[in-house]
């Protein structure tokens, strides 16, 4: 059996090379032959390994390795079906995107990155209604706990805010979390420009 890998052994491997199938292929060489004592899960292997995939400009095997990691043991930060989904609606399968949507949706995902990169996608595709309900079911998880660490929390505000500002909406509690953390953004960019 091999020794147990930690995250910064995948840190390592992704800087260790700009090949991204080479990284891709270690990352599932550990996912299939994982160690009880890995920081990291199989899903998080083999996810890491669709995104190495799609650096490396491979969609197609990208998606291989991406529905392996959906039924793959473990947790994962993002939820490998969101990656999944993506996929699909940039090659134009709407109709299996949405459906992955859907079933995402119900599963619940007690993750903020999840809700993030799901909103993210469909603001991307110009869905801003979608985006919309990602943000607003992330606050709500949030809200029905165990609830994301503040940053997160702030940053789902954040999003819903800029969602609700291109439609032309008045800002209200939620959004005026969000617009504290982009202030103090803006502030610590400030702070580290060179002058």
């Amino acid at each position: 059996m091999r020794s147990p890998i930690s995250e910064d052994d995948v840190d390592e491997l992704e800087l260790s090379t700009p090949d991204h199938r080479r990284v891709a292929d270690q990352l599932i060489e550990w996912g299939d032959h994982p160690h009880p004592r890995d920081e990291l899960s199989a899903r998080e292997l083999l996810t890491a390994a669709g995104e190495q995939l799609e650096l490396a400009g491979d969609p197609q095997a990208a998606e291989v390795v991406y529905r392996r990691a959906v039924v793959a043991e473990g947790v994962s930060e993002l939820d490998p079906r969101s990656h999944l989904m993506a996929l699909l609606l940039e090659r134009g399968d709407t109709e299996q995107a949405l459906v992955l949507d859907t079933e995402l949706r119900r599963s619940r995902p007690s993750d903020a990155a999840t809700y993030e990169y799901m909103a993210d996608v469909w603001a991307d595709h110009g869905d801003d209604r979608r985006a919309l309900g990602w943000v607003t079911r992330g606050i709500l998880a949030h809200e029905e706990g165990p609830g994301f660490s503040g940053t997160d929390f702030a940053m789902l505000c954040l999003m819903r805010w800029r969602i609700r500002e291109r439609e032309g909406q008045e800002p209200d509690d939620y959004d005026l979390v969000g617009i504290g953390l982009d202030e103090r953004l803006d502030r610590a960019q400030e702070e580290h420009r060179p002058h």
